[in-house]
Order: C-alpha cells, then sequence, then structure tokens
C-alpha cells in the first residue's frame, strides 16, 4: 500500500509540529505526540478536497504553541503558574 498525498502531508506536518516540542520532557513530548497524531488523523479525514491542514490549522509554530496550551500531563501544574510570566518567548499571531 502506497500513501496518499494527504498522508504525506499529514506527516509532513506532523514532524514540523513536533521539531517545536522537542524541547519538552521526553515522557510529556510522548504524550503530546500521540494526541496530536490522532487529532491530524481526524481533521485530515475532514478536508474539504485541496484544502491542507496548514490552511486548517495554521502554521506549524503555531499550532504547537496551541498544543503546548493544554495538555491532561500538564493540567496539576497549569493552576500553580497560571500567573508566572513564561520562562521564555511566547509565540502569538
Amino acid at each position: 500500500m502506497t500513501d496518499t498525498p494527504v498522508q504525506n502531508d499529514v506527516a509532513a506536518y506532523r514532524a514540523s509540529v513536533e521539531r517545536h516540542l522537542d524541547d519538552l520532557l521526553e515522557d510529556i513530548r510522548q504524550d503530546l505526540v500521540a494526541g496530536l497524531r490522532a487529532h491530524l488523523a481526524d481533521v485530515a479525514a475532514d478536508l474539504r478536497p485541496g484544502e491542507t491542514l496548514e490552511q486548517r490549522l495554521g502554521g506549524h509554530a503555531r499550532f504547537a504553541a496551541a498544543v503546548l496550551g493544554y495538555s491532561p500531563v500538564l493540567e496539576p501544574f497549569q493552576q500553580d503558574y497560571a500567573t508566572a510570566p513564561p520562562s521564555r518567548r511566547v509565540y502569538t499571531s
């Protein structure tokens, strides 16, 4: 079985987003990546003909920032640090 153009686009988009998550602790990154793969597969299944993931979800860096905005793994810590300034630059669009 060969990959379709949509599968190739999903793989490329996912790989680019995953590169933005490389600085995370491995356990957290793996959890996010597992959820990311499932989410991108669902979104790709709903794309209109000719539509790309980037058109639907935005650029890779922006989407990675959105992924970092919420994770069940990080939930216990989010309340503790909700008012603390970010320790590194926060990307917004």
